[in-house]
């Protein structure tokens, strides 16, 4: 492994290590704060907290990790198509166990990671002032939508719902 990709696998592994120390402040200290920054319910727009808010700390620990050429842009991007991406797997995927979210986050964060690192430092579309305003309307779309959040769609739960045997 070249030594100039260690840093988005080290950025990687801190929004894991942030994600699961959030969630695990949320199961010991229930608080409003923490179901702002963790999800509160099984939605799939809840689950696009689990990419928004943990790759705060990975972007950050990325771009100062980097030669100070890459897109701050970039990051905001991210924070904006990982959610998104992830809301989109758990709604149309009907992912609703924790397994599979698990596994849809972690693919996730890794495929986003690493469309910065290939893509997105170098190259970003539209500027950064942009994506700058978009990742912090996201944000302010969760702070609110966690308080009063709409039914159906996006924002209802994901339930199995029950099959039964045809009688024959």
């Amino acid at each position: 492994m070249e030594r100039k990709y260690a840093r988005f696998i080290l950025g990687f592994c801190v929004t894991v290590m942030t994600g699961v120390m959030l969630q695990c402040m949320h199961w010991e200290l229930p608080s409003p704060l923490m179901e702002i920054l963790v999800p509160a319910s099984a939605s799939p727009w809840e689950q696009g907290k689990l990419c928004y808010w943990p790759y705060l700390a990975g972007a950050l620990m990325i771009w100062h990790l980097g030669d100070g050429r890459d897109s701050r842009g970039g990051h905001c991007a991210l924070l904006l198509l990982m959610p998104l991406l992830m809301t989109a797997l758990c709604y149309f995927g009907g992912i609703g166990t924790r397994q599979g979210i698990i596994l849809a986050w972690l693919t996730v964060l890794a495929l986003g990671i690493a469309l910065y690192a290939l893509v997105l430092r170098r190259w970003l579309w539209g500027g950064e002032l942009l994506w700058y305003t978009l990742a912090i309307l996201l944000g302010i779309a969760y702070l609110l939508l966690t308080a009063l959040p709409p039914s159906g769609g996006i924002f209802a739960e994901v339930i199995a719902v029950p099959t039964m045997a045809i009688p024959v």
